[in-house]
């Protein structure tokens, strides 16, 4: 892929522009600043975790709004405008057309964001990123809740929109010559995405509808007091937020099916597996939502039947894996940054696949429900495979951005800190979780091995946050002063590479 670099511009000529690149970038930059902040109060959390006791947070309600804006912003407002970031700097050019298919919208879309990322951060609610009830409706402090479900709607709202404006983009506005099943994968990757998006967020809209009235004292839908259920509210939570693990995963997913065959000088293995488990994905992923709530007190014949729609994710998600190893696999492969951080993302997303599925048996689920164990497992799917993937793929686009190569020595530095950070932090947090440290606590009894392992997972985190910042440094830098790239191979591959889509070379 070769992009035209066009002379500077200044930034109100980004800021007020509708083209599918520059709100690309707009996304881009807007969830990187997000992720340093939320990647802030991580470190205060881990700090305060260090010893047992007071160490950096004053009390426990502060600790509790900390995590709350941490969890909301990672998910909400980094990993799910990155991707969008990519797909709308991506998809037009894939498809063969000149934009995406309702420019004006595209920007309404991302200009939603920062201001509902603004309600969040200045409201700092105190309800955990999930908001359970009773406590959310009868009392936490307003109007901090109540800014964070409107944050909150005006997310899905944005989310929605993109959601449309891709799915029309990919169906309808693709060049007549390219057939469906010749589209690049991460557009399938940004397809089945944008129909989970369509279809599990509406649930969750209404969910926050009924919150907020209950808040206001008009209705009782989730008020034990009133005859309302607090559960019902997790049922419809997580009806959305269990697919929403796959929207987050699957753009990641789809940008290293762009990685991998380029770095691996071979065309991806398999293409149809590849769509195919997308689709299964998409699908499966509305299928388990309640194994979150195992604990609730379900009849045995409904914790079955989610204990079996968990596992039925596990074929569709090897599928990728397979894929991705058998493409690898007798290739020339290039250990440039991108594809260390996509190689890194694969072996993390094995280890966290692997504790998910041994917390799919009721028995273990009942021991590591509420623990560290749970807080592990989805912080290394969500940091470990799915930012270090969307970091490589930074890395990888930085080229194609600013026309300039990063460097790439501290790019493989800032990888292994990273990884080792990571592994430090969350696969000891699963052993804490099976020693019976509870999650969301604010101070610890002082257990010897407890202190142990949260110091090691402090260290860890610590790492992590240096090599973000070596990052945030080489990439601003090289944006700046960094040598010019080679647009038609920023990366050196070799003249000669394969269009996996059409299993030909490609000069």
């Amino acid at each position: 892929m070769v992009l035209e670099v066009k002379r500077p511009r200044p930034m109100w000529e980004i800021l007020f522009s509708t083209h599918h690149t520059d709100i690309g970038l707009l996304y881009i930059f807007t969830s990187l600043a997000f992720l340093f902040l939320a990647g802030a109060l991580a470190m205060a959390i881990r700090t305060e975790l260090f010893l047992p006791g007071l160490q950096v947070i004053p009390d426990s309600n502060t600790f509790s709004r900390i995590f709350t804006v941490h969890g909301t912003t990672m998910l909400l407002l980094w990993v799910l405008p990155f991707s969008a970031g990519v797909g709308n700097y991506l998809i037009p050019i894939m498809v063969r057309y000149k934009d995406m298919a309702w420019p004006k919208l595209n920007a309404v879309a991302f200009w939603m964001i920062p201001v509902a990322g603004a309600l969040i951060w200045i409201g700092f609610s105190d309800t955990g990123w999930t908001a359970y009830p009773p406590y959310s409706i009868i009392r936490a402090p307003g109007p901090a809740a109540d800014m964070w479900i409107f944050g909150a709607k005006i997310l899905g709202i944005s989310s929605v929109l993109g959601a449309i404006n891709f799915v029309v983009t990919i169906l309808k506005m693709k060049h007549p010559d390219l057939p469906l099943m010749k589209i690049s994968l991460f557009a399938w990757a940004t397809l089945t995405t944008s129909f989970m998006i369509m279809v599990s967020l509406p649930t969750f809209a209404a969910a926050l509808i009924m919150l907020y009235t209950d808040r206001l004292g008009v209705s009782g839908f989730f008020n034990p007091a009133m005859g309302g259920d607090p559960i019902a509210y997790q049922h419809l939570f997580w009806f959305t937020f269990h697919p929403e693990v796959y929207i987050f995963l699957i753009p990641a997913v789809g940008m290293l099916y762009e990685m991998i065959p380029k770095f691996s000088r071979k065309p991806i293995f398999s293409y149809q597996s590849g769509v195919t488990a997308f689709v299964l994905l998409s699908i499966i992923g509305f299928a388990s939502w309640a194994h979150h709530m195992l604990a609730t007190g379900m009849s045995f014949t409904e914790k079955t039947v989610f204990m079996v729609g968990t596992l039925a994710a596990v074929p569709a998600s090897a599928m990728h894996v397979f894929n991705w190893i058998a493409t690898m696999w007798g290739g020339r492969i290039k250990f440039a940054a991108p594809m260390m951080f996509g190689v890194g993302g694969i072996m993390l997303f094995f280890a966290s696949g692997a504790g998910g599925v041994v917390n799919t048996a009721l028995p273990l689920d009942f021991i590591t429900h509420d623990s560290y164990w749970v807080v592990g497992h989805f912080h290394l799917i969500l940091m470990g495979t799915v930012s270090l993937t969307l970091t490589g793929f930074l890395y990888y686009l930085f080229p194609l951005m600013t026309g300039r190569m990063y460097n790439e020595r501290a790019a493989k530095v800032h990888f292994v800190l990273a990884f080792v950070g990571v592994i430090l932090v969350f696969i000891t947090q699963h052993v804490l979780g099976l020693y019976g440290m509870p999650r969301r606590y604010f101070d610890y009894v002082p257990i010897p091995e407890w202190i142990a392992m949260n110091q090691i997972a402090t260290v860890g985190a610590w790492i992590v946050g240096l090599s973000y910042v070596l990052m945030l440094v080489n990439l601003i830098k090289s944006a700046v002063s960094g040598k010019h790239a080679d647009m038609n191979d920023p990366f050196k591959i070799g003249e000669e590479y394969y269009d996996y889509t059409r299993r030909e070379p490609h000069h």
